[in-house]
């Protein structure tokens, strides 16, 4: 993949009725994310609406993420950093989430 071109991580999460906030790993995450000169464009939510137009959804409490990186290495390098490792358990313990990359 080209490492001077943009990079969006596209993070389908499964956010269902009633599951714990994940306000700490918002808080948490944003400056490791902004450090690695990330751009959050689209947060899932619960009050998210997503309308299928083709093909299937995975699941009906499934919400959309779409953050933008100035390159491919800048997301390897968040997402391998030991501030990130430090606080993934804050969204892993409480959602599952699925992530994909795209390159611009």
């Amino acid at each position: 993949m080209n490492n001077s071109k943009p990079a969006y991580l596209i993070a389908s999460s499964i956010l269902p009725e009633g599951h714990a906030s994940l306000q700490a790993y918002a808080q948490a995450a944003q400056p490791v994310f902004q450090a690695h000169g990330a751009e959050v464009l689209v947060v899932g939510t619960s009050a998210q609406e997503i309308e299928k137009l083709e093909g299937s959804w995975p699941d009906a409490d499934a919400r959309l993420s779409l953050i933008r990186f100035p390159s491919m290495q800048h997301l390897k390098d968040c997402f391998s950093s030991e501030e990130y490792k430090a606080i993934k358990h804050l969204r892993t313990d409480i959602i599952e989430t699925n992530f994909t990359v795209a390159v611009d």
